[in-house]
């Protein structure tokens, strides 16, 4: 691997710029911390804003991103437009509420949501929903 690539990533990633709702995101790229100098690239959209559980506004990090030593530009910026997708979609599940609780809270462990799984709703009468 070349080690001047993570620096090719980073100045590719300094030209895109992420906001919404007046928050700022940034694009966090480093090496992993197992190979520090020559370690696997990853980007992560970092961002401050008020936690949803306490208020308290504090800075946050998405999920890490892993980029292939083989990507082309094109597929480093579609991997940080998926990164920023994905923490936006982390930001709606937590902020969509039903009696003041989060309904899909993205942090709840999935073997807890496998155990509810098999809790399926449906209309009483399928005939009703053509009526609609």
């Amino acid at each position: 691997m070349d080690p001047a690539y993570i620096d090719t990533v980073r100045a590719l990633c300094g030209r895109i710029s992420m906001s919404a709702f007046d928050t700022v995101f940034r694009l966090r790229i480093e090496r992993d911390v197992k190979a520090p100098k020559d370690g696997r690239i990853f980007l992560q959209v970092e961002y401050d804003t008020p936690c949803v559980t306490t208020g308290e506004r504090r800075a946050f990090r998405g999920r890490k991103w892993y980029l292939s030593d083989h990507m082309i530009d094109d597929e480093v910026v579609k991997t940080a437009l998926a990164a920023f997708e994905a923490t936006m979609r982390h930001e709606c599940l937590e902020g969509f509420k039903v009696d003041g609780v989060t309904l899909v809270n993205p942090h709840v462990h999935f073997e807890e949501l496998l155990r509810i799984s098999s809790r399926e709703v449906s209309r009483a009468d399928p005939a009703a929903a053509e009526d609609t």
